[in-house]
């Protein structure tokens, strides 16, 4: 007997607008309402898909008009490909034969941090959850199971679909097939659903509630103290106010690189103080665009325009450094020692106290620009390398054996 090999990677993701995503149909006196983190339910959903490698997406649609199009082209040019289905017949023309394909229910929000996790599983499955009253709003599969509205199937079970006719949903047709097939169920935790890791979205108020979890998420998310707790919470002001502009939107994104580039010229140039100031302008406006574009996903990747940000500040700290050395290569040996402590620190697990101070550029731009005010910018470096090895030290004692075996 000859066994189908599964791949254990997920290659395409049907997803649906059909009457269920108010967001995907939204008028412009309703928009504020009926967007999810600044787009629709839809987008949302392939943004986070988007995150576990998924890069074509199926979507069932009533009518194509000009938003679904505009979507698919934004997409289009970061290489991830969105088309539109009607009927089974035209799934067919995207699938290939060792497919897997992440089914998702057109009104269902799903954290990313779960959706990273069930996208691990190499075994094909219905999710469902009880039939007890507070899951009503799921799809009932028998009396005692709804499904969950994620299923993860193979090209083979969706194949069956080719002569479904034109009218008949081919998400609640799928889920039916799939049954038939006998793709296990899997039976996810009710506490999924008590704390809105998987949310169905109806109206307005469920998207107002969704965008204060996304946000809070998002602020407690970030590394650093300074950046949860002082960054975050004003973010959280603005990003309703920049979720409705694009051009404000755009300017989010790439504020954090210009203040880097601007500390990098005044560092080189000498002006040390005026560079702290704009490295600690490129850290807030970084903190920002996380809050407003970024979930960080699980896997310990950090977002490019991060990366691109942190990297310029370390020239810029090289920079300035070089710049106010003058017989003594005191300044750079602090800017290396600076860096490399920081660096480290984003790559071993630490005690909560220790990896809010030790990961946080904000708080080490605030002491870059508080030390080069009130001494030099040499010796405010060399202070801030002693706090880091301090904090490092505390760090070791307070996870050390001997403090864990004096824990009941």
């Amino acid at each position: 007997m000859v066994s189908t090999r599964i791949p254990e990677k997920l290659s395409v993701a049907l997803l649906s607008v059909t009457g269920g995503d108010v967001s995907a149909a939204r008028t412009p006196n309703d928009k504020a309402n009926t967007e999810l983190a600044g787009g629709s339910l839809v987008e949302y959903q392939i943004k986070t898909l988007c995150r576990v490698g998924i890069t074509r997406f199926l979507v069932e649609v009533e009518n194509v008009d000009g938003a679904m199009l505009a979507l698919a082209d934004r997409f289009r040019q970061q290489n991830v490909f969105v088309d539109f289905v009607r009927t089974g017949a035209d799934i067919q023309h995207y699938l290939k034969l060792d497919d897997r394909i992440w089914v998702q229910s057109g009104q269902l929000y799903v954290q990313p941090d779960f959706v990273e996790t069930l996208s691990k599983s190499t075994d094909n499955f219905v999710a469902t959850v009880d039939g007890r009253d507070e899951n009503s709003l799921f799809e009932r599969i028998d009396l005692n199971t709804r499904w969950a509205g994620i299923s993860i199937v193979g090209a083979s079970t969706i194949a069956m679909l080719k002569d479904l006719p034109q009218d008949w949903s081919i998400i609640s047709s799928l889920l039916r097939q799939a049954i038939l097939a006998n793709v296990p169920l899997k039976l996810l935790s009710q506490q999924h659903v008590n704390n809105g890791t998987l949310n169905i979205v109806q109206g307005p108020q469920d998207f107002v509630q969704l965008n204060k979890q996304i946000l809070r998420r998002r602020v407690l998310s970030q590394p650093g103290v300074v950046e949860a707790r002082v960054l975050g919470p004003v973010s959280a002001k603005l990003i309703p106010i920049i979720w409705q502009s694009p051009i404000a939107l755009n300017l989010v994104k790439l504020a954090g690189p210009i203040f880097a580039l601007g500390a990098v010229a005044l560092g080189v140039s000498g002006f040390d103080l005026a560079a702290t100031g704009a490295a600690l302008g490129a850290v807030a406006t970084n903190s920002l665009r996380l809050t407003t574009t970024d979930d960080l996903n699980g896997q310990g990747k950090m977002p490019s325009l991060t990366s691109v940000t942190l990297a310029l500040l370390v020239i810029a700290m090289f920079g300035a450094a070089y710049m106010d050395t003058s017989y003594t290569n005191d300044g750079l040996f602090a800017a290396f020692a600076v860096a490399s402590i920081a660096w480290i620190s984003m790559r071993i697990v630490l005690p909560r106290w220790a990896d809010g101070l030790l990961r946080s550029p904000a708080l080490l731009s605030i002491l870059a620009l508080v030390g080069t005010a009130g001494l030099d910018f040499t010796n405010a470096l060399q202070w801030i390398m002693v706090a880091q090895l301090s904090a490092f030290m505390f760090a070791c004692y307070d996870s050390g054996p001997d403090k864990k075996a004096d824990q009941p």
